[in-house]
């Protein structure tokens, strides 16, 4: 087990961490404006999917981790609220570093990707890269909030059990796979949906990536 492993680990199963994801959970669920998850269900959806990416990408695997750490923490900000979480997320991960002697070999590519992570691809940081586009692709079942879950568009993602990607070569697909109940109409209709093509597009251009999207198994046209 190499010591970035370790370190992540560490961030992984700290209770000040899960401590603060627990308050941002319960804000959420409290808050009529709130529609998105931004805790340790999301970060760890997230994380999984950031793994995905780059290991499929072929990234060396203490840079995988290195970005797992980036997942873990990129939304802790979101515990004063969404706006601006991004930058207070950056915040919050440096002074952690600082306080618990945390330097990783890329520190300022995961502390960039963090306080990035809510802007565009204009960046050659892979780890930002991976980290927005997997903040982008979560939007199954775990993210909707109760309020959410009865707002048109935002509650079909209720509806998504998994999704997954597969970059072979010179292409991406990404696969969302529903339970059988979604309004594929009410979900094309949805204003996040076009952050979602325009990430998979950003993204696959970044690395010379044909892409495609699928919804059960069909190639989801609709949303290009």
């Amino acid at each position: 087990m190499s010591s970035i492993e370790n370190i992540y680990k560490r961030i992984y199963n700290d209770e000040k961490i899960r401590s603060i994801y627990d308050s941002i959970n319960e804000r959420e669920n409290n808050n009529v404006n709130a529609w998105c998850h931004h805790n340790f269900d999301h970060v760890s959806n997230v994380k999984d999917l950031v793994v995905e990416i780059m290991t499929k990408l072929g990234f060396d695997s203490d840079l995988v981790e290195e970005a797992k750490i980036a997942a873990i923490l990129h939304d802790t900000g979101a515990v004063q609220g969404k706006e601006n979480h991004a930058y207070r997320s950056y915040e919050f991960a440096k002074k952690y570093f600082q306080e618990n002697d945390i330097n990783l070999p890329s520190n300022q590519l995961v502390l960039e990707a963090i306080k990035n992570h809510s802007d565009g691809f204009y960046t050659d940081n892979v780890i930002q890269l991976a980290l927005i586009f997997a903040d982008k692709l979560d939007i199954k079942y775990t993210r909707p909030t109760h309020i959410g879950l009865e707002v048109p568009g935002n509650r079909q993602f209720g509806n998504i059990k998994d999704i997954q990607i597969d970059i072979d070569q010179n292409s991406l697909n990404v696969y969302f796979i529903s339970n059988g109940e979604l309004n594929k109409k009410e979900l094309e209709e949805y204003y996040f949906m076009a952050k979602v093509s325009n990430a998979t597009k950003s993204f696959s251009n970044k690395f010379n990536l044909n892409y495609k999207i699928y919804l059960d198994k069909n190639e989801w046209y609709e949303i290009y």
